[in-house]
């Protein structure tokens, strides 16, 4: 089970360093569009102060909020029968958060990228939403 877990965090974290580096990308080529499906999908820039869909939260109060949500989530981790799945949720959440968080304190702002439909985004953020989704999944599993 070990290996399996190793396996969990080194994926994550090549996520994570995959999502920094098209951060920069998008960071220093802000007048970049390319579009798959014009104006559907594909890659722009937003420098996103707020939360998703553009929800205005003070920066600061996400600086503060966000370290004390991934200390918890690995808190409840360590309490709760972890299967394999439950693990990779919260590694997914755990690695999304801190890459978006590392944004907010250093550009004090989330830099997205991916145009999806009405909204843009990085992959940090589709790291938690499949994070979530898997431990939601988890969750509402029945029980035997």
């Amino acid at each position: 089970m070990k290996r399996k877990h190793l396996y969990i965090f080194f994926v994550t974290g090549v996520l994570f360093f995959i999502d920094q580096g098209l951060k920069y990308v998008a960071r220093t080529h802000q007048s970049v569009t390319h579009y798959i499906i014009e104006p559907w999908l594909g890659w722009e820039f937003l420098a996103n102060p707020g939360v998703a869909f553009g929800i205005p939260v003070p920066n600061t109060l996400l600086i503060v909020v966000t370290p004390i949500i991934v200390i918890l989530l690995l808190a409840w981790h360590t309490q709760s029968k972890r299967t394999l799945l439950f693990t990779t949720g919260v590694a997914l959440i755990c690695a999304g958060a801190l890459s978006n968080l590392i944004d907010r304190v250093i550009f004090e702002y989330t830099v997205d990228y991916l145009r999806v439909i009405t909204s843009i985004m990085n992959v940090a953020d589709l790291l938690i939403v499949i994070g979530a989704g898997m431990i939601f999944y988890t969750l509402h599993q029945p029980r035997h």
